[in-house]
């Protein structure tokens, strides 16, 4: 399995270069794309086409700082794709409960500047998550950066859900 920092000569640590990151990307895309290959025979034109994929796949996770970490994370042997991802921090439950009252009253409400505010504030509480994040891995502390990852994602789908009554808001 190709490692997708090294594909990128990346240095195995976040958060990712994204400009070093973008500029390899290029490069790689130039030097794989199907166009380039139209004189090749239909089974190298197969591999070139699987090669031009999976740098656009492996791009895509590490610009994202989220599937960046949860990739760096599987190569420390974790496997973050699982739904099994259980959080023991009863304060970040009820917080979690509380965040859901509180969109569905702003829903209820159709006050789309409290929604606004409420996903600023959503956002900078993922970014500090995040930054906890960040910091154990720094410290090498595998099981509380994994449980950071399964609060990005509780957190990803509270802001996926003021983003869909956002989209309401301008199909009316």
């Amino acid at each position: 399995m190709t490692n997708y920092f090294e594909l990128f000569e990346l240095p195995i640590q976040l958060p990712v270069d994204v400009t070093l990151l973008t500029n390899y990307y290029q490069q790689l895309q130039r030097q794989y794309h199907p166009d380039n290959f139209a004189a090749v025979n239909d089974d190298e034109k197969v591999l070139i086409i699987q090669k031009s994929a999976m740098i656009n796949d492996a791009y895509k996770i590490l610009k994202n700082p989220i599937t960046a970490a949860e990739y760096f994370l599987s190569l420390r042997g974790f496997n973050v794709s699982t739904e099994q991802n259980i959080i023991h921090d009863a304060d970040f439950l009820m917080e979690q409960f509380s965040l859901r009252e509180k969109l569905d009253d702003i829903e209820n409400r159709n006050d789309f500047d409290l929604l606004d505010d409420f996903h600023t504030k959503i956002v900078e509480r993922r970014k500090n998550v995040y930054d906890q994040l960040l910091q154990n891995i720094k410290e090498q502390d595998w099981n509380v950066a994994l449980n950071h990852i399964y609060k990005i994602r509780y957190l990803n789908r509270v802001i996926e859900q003021i983003e869909k009554i956002q989209e309401k808001q301008f199909a009316l």
